[in-house]
């Protein structure tokens, strides 16, 4: 106890020489009080701290000021580094504690402290709404951010539109971050980047956060050109505003960019939104006939392919049978250009994914095929796509395997303390009917659980086939 107390008196001493960013502490504390296990974030402490033989006096981000007895003090977490904390103010409801709006956007004020990862940047004007169709029913929220002009934040691309994944049914807060990493390694074209964060909202915490690009024609994500290219969205929500279900397997195809009554706007002389759709419909249509004729390669470029299933199948995402949020585009209406999967998207829903049970929950097993609908099994069946998935498992294996590990250890300690104060912040589980969110406090079970999964997933793939039976 005595070593205990001399070092936290030295670590409140001198927390307030260092400069804002450089050093983050966090506080770990082990009694029932706190349902055994309790975490204080370093950023609030500089200011709080004070010790005398039994208490240490801390400045919570939810609790206020709390007394901990030095006895109940488990251990410190010293780093270099913490994720960017992103501080969002309503000006016209500053009572708000949370998101409420997803078809009217807000005017907001956002200010980021990049605490050492990225730079900071204060009162910048933007708007925000609600985003995402099961995930805004959930009780932590998913945003839209749109800004005046293009601007960079967190060192992305210069993009008008950000958005905020809430990563609510994923207790280990990696899911997301895992699969786009893989998707960038692999090559699966225009993936995202996932940058971790905190978000407050009126001064209130919201919980952590994964901010990335919003999905769209733009130098940001899907850098091609709009007035010749295409970008569908294939997906069961089928809520876009021009869309149209194929001719042979009547697969849901939305238009996701660019928007057609804009390019109209801009240039009356060319052709309407209906007739823009009834062009791309044909062409999608013809593409489709291609593959039911066992042509797949003329019309779908077979390496993306390959890369966006391998992708799906190793974190099995039960999306693609649905279909949901699959994405494809093409850059032209010209003969010689084919229809690319690509970007990935939504992984929340994926790996060892929680299902309800009457006691409790279980995880999908690591031993389970996934299902895709008929148009993906004739393209992933055809001899070009068989040939090159082989060659391509096999360099999954022997060389992205293991750098995909260490970016898991590596993602998974720079998380951990966000994690946990995100667990406070949303304490309740909530069974969701096809699967249930748990808190993430428990950081070090969730991430021994998926770690698990997928070394045995990774085995399993080895021999198994790309997808299993249709239902």
């Amino acid at each position: 106890m005595k070593s205990l107390f001399r070092f936290l008196a030295l670590v409140a001493l001198s927390l307030p020489l260092l400069s804002k960013g450089q050093l983050n502490v966090s506080i770990y504390r082990n009694d029932a009080l706190f349902n055994n296990f309790r975490m204080y974030e370093g950023d609030s402490i500089a200011h709080s701290v004070e010790t005398d033989s039994t208490y240490m006096v801390i400045n919570d981000f939810i609790a206020g000021q709390t007394k901990v007895p030095l006895s109940a003090i488990d251990s410190l977490v010293i780093h270099a580094t913490d994720i960017p904390v992103l501080r969002i103010a309503f000006p016209d409801y500053p009572e708000a504690t949370s998101l409420w709006e997803k078809e009217l956007y807000l005017d907001a004020v956002l200010s980021i402290e990049g605490n050492g990862y990225t730079e900071d940047m204060d009162s910048l004007s933007l708007q925000i709404k609600g985003r995402g169709n099961s995930t805004w029913g959930m009780p932590k929220k998913p945003m839209r951010l749109k800004f005046p002009k293009k601007i960079s934040i967190c060192g992305f691309k210069k993009a008008k539109s950000y958005v905020l994944l809430n990563n609510y049914i994923d207790p280990s807060m990696m899911k997301n971050p895992l699969a786009m990493w893989l998707a960038k390694r692999l090559g699966v074209p225009y993936a995202n980047t996932m940058v971790p964060c905190h978000v407050f909202i009126n001064g209130s915490y919201a919980g952590a956060y994964t901010l990335t690009e919003k999905v769209g024609i733009n130098s940001g994500s899907v850098d091609i050109d709009e007035e010749r290219g295409m970008l569908f969205e294939i997906s069961a929500e089928f809520d876009e505003k021009y869309k149209f279900r194929s001719n042979i397997w009547e697969l849901p195809v939305m238009v996701k960019d660019p928007d057609f009554d804009e390019l109209y706007d801009d240039n009356p002389e060319g052709p309407s939104p209906d007739e823009r759709l009834k062009l791309w419909e044909d062409d999608f249509n013809r593409a489709e006939q291609l593959v039911e004729d066992g042509k797949c390669a003329d019309a779908f470029d077979i390496e993306t392919a390959v890369n966006y299933f391998l992708l799906a199948h190793f974190v099995w995402c039960g999306d693609v049978w649905i279909p949901k949020s699959v994405y494809v585009h093409k850059e032209s209406l010209e003969e010689d250009e084919k229809y690319k999967f690509g970007p990935a998207w939504d992984y929340d829903a994926t790996f060892n994914l929680l299902t309800p049970t009457e006691d409790g929950f279980s995880f999908n097993p690591p031993d389970e095929p996934f299902a895709v609908p008929y148009m993906f099994k004739k393209i992933i069946d055809s001899e070009e796509f068989q040939s090159r998935y082989s060659e391509r498992l096999k360099e999954f294996e022997e060389e992205i395997v293991p750098e995909f590990q260490e970016f898991f250890d590596e993602y998974a300690r720079l998380i951990e303390p966000s994690a946990k104060l995100n667990g406070l912040r949303w304490n309740q589980e909530h069974d969701l009917g096809w699967t249930k969110a748990v808190p993430s406090f428990d950081r070090e079970k969730w991430v021994r659980l998926l770690r698990e999964w997928i070394i045995e997933r990774v085995q399993y793939i080895k021999t198994a086939p790309i997808y299993g039976p249709m239902e």
